[in-house]
């Protein structure tokens, strides 16, 4: 395949329900490229993925990179992505995920089972009612901004405003430094500028009244540290109500997806559900939801054989790097059983996912209490269709048949 055709496949419209075919071409012939027209190095080899993850050479500071090439009026929105912890660098990075780590600390995910159990059995009752669930709506969608709601300390009514809020910031968040239009961004802009004037209310109250809820964890903290001022407490508790929605939203329904395309694996889960964790895994190496990260290189670095200068940007194909030949054995086949299994679905280094175990824990109890409580699954479509956005890979609807 040639450099243009490449070029013009990599983010095109067929990507969105195959991107793997070009993944694997890349890997072939030129696992280190660059590419014109993103203006960016595209490495798609696990080994090589990973290793610019875990090297501090290369920066997570893509906001001052890429800001300057979007209009003025959308800087404000810029302006909090920088103080987002996933888009910094140590110290600063350190200082911003010891904060939230010390804030999980006083609100434990784990003390949440039994509310994710609950929550899990009352949609799928409500929505298998009829006989037929659309999945992603009726269940995927729904479960996680409930949960994180609930850990952060989001009354019921208001979930479904966080759920359009959270949506805006994430097209923001994993595509402004390939590339965003006026009218992502106008829409987008408008989303997240209330999102920041509501959450600055939620603190005000926290510090007058605080509760047991994450946001009440986290401006405790931050006053008694002194270690965060407002607009960084504001941006990460974005992060989290974000980081804790739409991925694993993708994660459940990719997952269900993959296990009716194959439904000895579903027939083999059914028997050993023990083997769920191990399940979960397979599915973030398969379909991740998260396909790039960006990185900048701070200064000259080689990265499989090709010299990355300061200042370049670096596609980490996640996607890629999880389906690399030379890792996983039969890489594009799902099989529960793998291992071992290192994928990198959750990235790796110095920034991998805070909300890791969340994720986790969460769509560990989604399956338990899918396959305990719906003993027959059927897909209702004959295509599965992804939506839109090229790096959360995710179904757009999952219709299936229940009894």
């Amino acid at each position: 395949m040639e450099q243009a055709a490449t070029s013009k496949l990599l983010f095109g419209p067929d990507m969105l329900q195959n991107p793997f075919p070009v993944y694997h071409k890349l890997q072939q012939t030129d696992p280190v490229r660059w590419d014109d027209r993103l203006h960016a190095w595209v490495v798609t080899r696990y080994s090589d993925v990973s290793a610019v993850m875990k090297d501090r050479r290369f920066s997570s500071d893509r906001v001052t990179m890429a800001r300057g090439r979007y209009a003025d009026k959308y800087q404000p929105v810029f302006d909090l992505l920088s103080r987002v912890m996933l888009q910094t660098d140590d110290p600063r990075h350190k200082r911003l995920r010891d904060h939230v780590h010390s804030a999980f600390t006083r609100t434990a995910a784990e003390n949440y089972a039994e509310k994710i159990r609950s929550l899990c059995s009352t949609l799928l009752e409500a929505g298998r009612a009829g006989g037929q669930m659309e999945f992603v709506s009726d269940f995927a969608a729904p479960l996680p901004i409930l949960v994180i709601s609930e850990i952060v300390g989001i009354p019921a009514e208001e979930r479904d405003q966080i759920k359009i809020w959270c949506d805006a910031f994430s097209t923001v968040a994993l595509n402004f430094y390939v590339h965003l239009s006026d009218e992502q961004l106008d829409y987008c802009s408008a989303q997240i500028d209330a999102f920041r004037s509501y959450l600055i209310n939620k603190v005000e109250v926290a510090r007058r009244s605080p509760g047991s809820d994450l946001i009440s964890s986290l401006t405790m903290a931050a006053d008694e540290g002194h270690s965060l001022d407002l607009d960084e407490l504001v941006a990460n508790c974005v992060l989290l109500l974000n980081a804790g929605n739409e991925t694993t939203t993708c994660l459940l329904a990719n997952g269900l997806g993959l296990l009716l395309e194959n439904p000895d694996q579903m027939k083999l889960l059914r028997a050993e559900p023990e083997r769920i964790p191990n399940a979960i895994e397979e599915i973030l190496r398969l379909q991740g939801p998260v396909q790039f990260l960006g990185r900048i290189a701070t200064q000259d670095v080689d990265v499989g054989g090709k010299p990355i200068k300061a200042g370049d940007m670096v596609l980490t194909v996640l996607g890629a790097a999880n389906r690399d030949p030379d890792v996983f054995d039969q890489p594009d086949r799902f099989n529960i059983m793998r291992s071992p299994l290192h994928q990198l679905g959750f990235g790796t280094g110095p920034h991998l996912c805070a909300g890791i175990q969340l994720a986790r824990l969460e769509a560990k109890i989604a399956f338990e209490a899918l396959l305990e409580n719906v003993p027959n699954i059927e897909l209702a479509t004959e295509k599965l269709v992804y939506g839109k956005n090229y790096n959360m890979r995710c179904l757009a609807q999952l219709p299936i048949r229940v009894d």
